[in-house]
């Protein structure tokens, strides 16, 4: 079973080592120095949760969790805090920043683990809820697309893409992110182009959704709603 992804943000050497090597017990851990660098990461190595210190160089922890959660990209990364700072307006402030939980320093490692998993579950059980976007229902759980009550057989691939579109509906989605959602670490294995065979393939087995799926010239996709 695929490992979930935990981006650590921590400026303190020694904490993120002890953090990269206990979390790596469980988790696939990719780390950053500074939130410039983990924003990035954020972006583009689709972590599944996100753990930040706040007092960082160049982007404070409560400026980068404000960014990332202003970015349609990443704003449904759950992120929690782990900081020094430990008074109630310190934790309110994070709290307000859109963080989904604080854990203080100097912290117990087994509460921040059940503190991660509560995080992780919650976003699952999210990620499982059905989608209804006028006539179209996408059902996560079972992987099934009906149209006006009427059930297409899609492939997995099919499945994931009209999924992504989907959540973003209204939103145009480039090539590249459709590649990194669904293709994920073997997105740069993966010609773009690829996309437009599934989407033809999408048109053909669901009629209706050739008004719905638009094509933007050298971008990508959009769901219309």
């Amino acid at each position: 079973m695929e490992k979930y992804r935990i981006l650590v943000i921590e400026d303190n050497t020694d904490t993120r080592r002890f953090l990269e090597a206990m979390l790596g017990k469980e988790f696939d851990v990719i780390s950053a120095e500074n939130a410039v660098i983990g924003i990035d990461y954020a972006r583009n190595k689709a972590p599944d949760l996100i753990l930040m210190d706040i007092m960082l160089p160049i982007l404070s922890g409560y400026d980068a969790c404000s960014l990332l959660k202003k970015d349609e990209k990443t704003k449904h990364i759950p992120t929690i805090f782990l900081s020094a700072k430990n008074t109630v307006t310190d934790i309110t402030q994070g709290l307000a920043t859109g963080a989904d939980d604080y854990v203080a320093k100097p912290f117990d490692y087994k509460e921040l683990i059940a503190r991660i998993w509560a995080r992780l579950r919650t976003d699952r059980d999210k990620a499982l809820q059905p989608i209804q976007i006028g006539d179209l229902r996408i059902e996560p759980a079972n992987r099934e697309v009906t149209f006006s009550g009427k059930k297409a057989q899609l492939t997995l691939t099919e499945f994931d893409i009209l999924r992504c579109l989907a959540i973003h509906a209204g939103a145009v989605v480039s090539r590249e992110d459709i590649l990194k959602e669904v293709w994920k670490d073997d997105s740069g294995k993966t010609n773009d182009r690829t996309i437009d065979v599934h989407i033809r393939a999408l048109r053909r087995k669901m009629p209706p959704l050739t008004k719905h799926i638009i094509s933007i010239y050298g971008v990508g996709y959009r769901y219309e709603k």
